[in-house]
């Protein structure tokens, strides 16, 4: 227990922290490019998460399990070689292909901004984090991950306060996340750990990553596109209220990725005397977070980003609400995912239920959109997160009722 206790302080610390660079800064930003910046630059992150996504290409969901089942530094450094060469190849493409969409979706207010936060967010796709999480490797998740996003904001904190200059922020997350993810690369992936394997094929590569990419990119297809479409069909204002109650719940998020982190390779740990034990535990502690952190969302909400952002771009009430709901649904579902069905090899299952919450969300995010309705899109968010959870739930009990005493003892 004392084990899992230092995983879990050491695994939530770093994400937090990471979290905490950025949340330091966008009270500043905030005021500085108001209602119409905040809005763009907001669709500016989005945008770039979904680049990242796409440079990952399934290496966060599929990555961390196969780095936890390995059993040599060998197979970790080939592991995280072959994800290198495929992410430095989508990012060529990806990268550019954020910018443009920034530029395109975002209006006349602080667009060099916006186009650079997209592309230096999409970089980190090149992050070292999933093989940090699935090797148990706290420290390293803070040194390549956390820290060079926390000297970023600390950099650009003067420029922002001194010059207004929104631009440094973007431009300095670039400049120390991807040396970072380098030097990393060269530790873990360098030759002299893959005894001279020959690296396979990239196409073979990818075609073994598609259906965890497809996974990931329906996912953040309702999930990161909520912003962007409230920009597209809101007025300045209630985008930009509705930018700072995403904010929040992205903010919120953090958690359970942290807390999905630190349980994730202890959950799967192939030594473990009682595997149903572990996974029962790691349902419960995000069911936890899920309806704690859901609760403070939905009635903080529109007091802590009127605080936080400022009382102009402040969120209100009833998307605050809808969007704890989601946050209860995507913390619960994070367990079922990540420690269950993706091990089991039910990745068919994981992507149906992203291809039905896209749909149904991304259809109630449009509509909102076209009504002019803030709340109809964030009703799009929860909705989205409802259904995933609801396909995710009976696949996930039966996953569980396999494991048994035969995986225990492998």
């Amino acid at each position: 227990m004392r084990s899992l206790m230092l995983r879990l302080v050491g695994f939530t610390s770093a994400p937090v922290i990471s979290a905490l660079a950025p949340f330091i800064l966008l009270p500043v930003i905030s005021r500085i490019v108001g209602a119409d910046g905040w809005a763009n630059f907001s669709a500016g992150q989005s945008i770039g998460v979904l680049g990242m996504v796409a440079v990952m290409f399934g290496w966060g969901i599929l990555g961390p399990v196969r780095v936890a089942r390995s059993s040599t530094d060998r197979e970790r450094a080939i592991i995280l070689h072959d994800s290198l060469r495929s992410r430095l190849a989508l990012a060529c493409i990806a990268l550019p292909a954020a910018g443009a969409a920034a530029y395109l979706i975002s209006g006349t207010s602080y667009r060099a901004e916006t186009v650079a936060i997209a592309v230096a967010m999409a970089a980190g796709g090149l992050t070292p984090a999933w093989f940090c999480i699935g090797r148990g490797d706290a420290r390293g998740l803070m040194i390549f991950d956390a820290a060079p996003k926390v000297v970023a904001a600390i950099l650009s904190l003067p420029f922002l306060l001194v010059w207004g200059n929104v631009l440094s922020y973007p431009i300095f997350l670039f400049a120390l996340t991807v040396p970072a993810y380098a030097v990393h690369a060269w530790l873990y992936a360098h030759s002299r750990w893959r005894d001279g394997q020959t690296p396979g094929r990239l196409a073979a590569v990818l075609r073994q990553l598609a259906g965890t990419a497809a996974i990931d990119a329906t996912g953040n297809a309702y999930g990161s596109t909520s912003i962007p479409i409230a920009t597209a069909g809101l007025n300045s204002v209630d985008a930009s209220a509705f930018a700072s109650a995403d904010r929040a719940y992205r903010i919120g998020t953090l958690l359970v990725v942290a807390v999905g982190n630190a349980l994730q390779a202890w959950t799967l740990d192939p030594e473990a005397a009682d595997a149903r034990a572990r996974q029962r535990f790691a349902v419960l502690v995000h069911m936890l977070v899920g309806l704690v952190g859901g609760a403070a969302i939905a009635m903080l909400g529109p007091w802590a980003t009127a605080v936080v952002f400022g009382a102009d771009v402040a969120a209100a009430p009833i998307p605050s609400a809808l969007f704890g709901i989601a946050f209860v649904c995507i913390s619960t579902a994070t367990p079922l995912i990540r420690n269950l069905l993706i091990p089991a090899g039910r990745i068919s299952v994981v992507l149906g239920s992203t291809v039905v919450a896209a749909v149904i969300g991304v259809t109630i995010m449009i509509l909102g959109a076209l009504s002019r309705s803030a709340e109809v899109v964030a009703l799009g968010v929860v909705s989205s997160e409802t259904s995933a959870l609801l396909v995710l739930v009976v696949p996930a009990v039966m996953a569980y009722r396999r494991l048994g005493g035969a995986q225990t003892r492998e």
